[in-house]
């Protein structure tokens, strides 16, 4: 019998989001009149607030079998399209964003009960997870865990919502930025949080949804240190 045990690392191609156009510019993003903005090589369509807000859809590239079979799949709420490697086209360049903004770190995926997603996912839109464990947060409670290798990230993160959701989400985005004071100068000192650490000699700030009409948790981080491991997420 013909065993597969390793995957090529899928890429993330797109993500659709009900967020205006005009609320991602006044945080310092590139984006074009159509809604269009790519960070790490990841297409952003931003298709306005007057919807649904949140993430609407996922598409990877990805070598499983709805790819070939069924390329469209919902998981509680939130719709993933798969394409078959080398199909969605070049991986386009990250444009230079005023905030400084030259990647991603990884993006989070937050299920309303993290197995149930996990088992649906893999194979049928994602390989296997590289790592998938439970979490203890600080406060006490458990975390239920998975992370995925990605072309253009960190890591790619699925982390239960701890009861706080009814539908799987897409919850929040970690950004990387090259020099984080500049960055929160552009965004503007009250539509963010100030510098923390997160974890990894890293600082990081959360850009406020309330001031800038954002609907995903979003924060900017500063890139990885020298000697740091990049797929500890």
């Amino acid at each position: 019998m013909d065993i597969q045990h390793r995957w090529d690392a899928p890429r993330t191609v797109s993500i659709t989001v009900g967020d205006a156009p005009e609320s991602w510019r006044d945080a310092g993003f590139q984006v074009d009149d159509n809604g269009r903005c790519v960070i790490g090589g990841v297409v952003f369509h931003f298709v306005g607030n007057s919807a649904d807000r949140g993430v609407h859809d996922v598409t990877f590239e990805a070598d499983t079998p709805i790819a070939k079979d069924s390329p469209t799949i919902e998981i509680r709420g939130l719709t993933y399209h798969v394409k078959a490697p080398g199909t969605a086209g070049d991986i386009p360049e990250t444009p230079t964003h005023t905030n400084l903004c030259t990647g991603i770190q990884k993006l989070e995926i937050c299920p309303v009960e993290t197995w149930y997603t996990l088992t649906q996912m893999v194979h049928r839109i994602l390989p296997p997870p590289y790592q998938a464990f439970p979490y203890r947060n600080p406060d006490g409670n458990p975390q239920h865990v998975a992370l995925w290798r990605m072309q253009n990230m960190e890591v790619f993160e699925m982390a239960d919502g701890m009861g706080q959701t009814t539908e799987d989400e897409m919850a929040m985005f970690f950004l990387i930025v090259s020099d984080l004071e500049a960055a929160r100068k552009v965004v503007g000192t009250d539509n963010c949080t100030e510098p923390f650490p997160m974890g990894d000699n890293r600082r990081g700030l959360i850009l406020s949804n309330k001031a800038l009409d954002l609907s995903v948790r979003t924060f900017l981080m500063e890139p990885p240190h020298e000697g740091d491991d990049q797929q500890d997420g």
